[in-house]
């Protein structure tokens, strides 16, 4: 395993609009996106509350994703937003060169006035008992959580912290987790069958501006940086000792 990075995601957000028809608008966007993407299905969409006895879902409405025939790559697309999202990442120029195609897709088929968020995310999961267990010694203590303040006669099982730092002229929400086995932290990443920790990077922007492909991926490229950076300063040698 050389790297944690288990996914990143790109999410654009706009209002809800008043002629937005979804089924058509995937219908019309599985001809103009091709063979990149020929699997099509219909999901339902989830929200994550956290509560004393634990993490709730809630069904909210549906999804249409797009998935490439290694299933590495997914398109979402609900009635107020589209995400990209990959688990084999090569870098933020090809991510940001596929989600061009995919904006350019959305734009032939539809008509979205503004974006009113654009969201950039990193999600980092480490498994394994020996690496959950060097996770203080390879991270921060800033992301630690309860990690770093686990008693020693106790058993840690769930610990979720959250934060958000103004960063430039963006926001940085930095999400970290201890989780048990078929637990996730977001609706949108699948639980795995052990034990994990999470730390979620999610650069982003709130205001409505003009949909504008060009000025999506150029604020994306902007995002991208910003939370690499925080990564790059929340990580240890010891981090860099074993996924280097």
């Amino acid at each position: 395993m050389n790297s944690p990075l288990a996914r990143v995601l790109v999410q654009i957000r706009w209002p809800m609009l008043t002629s937005f028809n979804l089924d058509g608008v995937a219908s019309a966007m599985s001809r103009a996106l091709g063979a990149p993407y020929p699997l099509m299905s219909r999901q339902a969409e989830m929200q994550v509350t956290f509560t004393s006895t634990g993490l709730q879902e809630q069904q909210t409405g549906h999804i249409i994703r797009f998935t490439s025939v290694d299933e590495a790559w997914n398109i979402s697309l609900g009635n107020n937003f589209l995400a990209l999202d990959t688990n084999q990442y090569e870098g933020h120029t090809d991510f940001i060169e596929r989600l061009r195609v995919v904006l350019d897709a959305l734009t032939e088929v539809a008509s979205i006035p503004l974006t009113e968020r654009i969201g950039y995310r990193y999600t980092n999961r480490v498994t394994g008992k020996a690496d959950i267990d060097s996770v203080p010694a390879r991270f921060a203590p800033s992301v630690l959580g309860g990690m770093g303040a686990a008693v020693s006669d106790h058993t840690l099982l769930h610990t979720i912290t959250e934060t958000v730092f103004s960063a430039e002229d963006a926001l940085l929400l930095i999400r970290s987790a201890r989780v048990r086995a078929n637990e996730s932290i977001d609706p949108s990443l699948p639980p795995v069958d052990e034990d994990s920790w999470i730390l979620d990077l999610d650069a982003y922007e709130e205001q409505r501006t003009p949909f504008d492909v060009a000025r999506i991926a150029d604020r994306c490229e902007k995002l991208a940086g910003i939370a690499h950076q925080h990564f790059n300063e929340v990580v240890t040698e010891k981090f860099y000792e074993r996924y280097a």
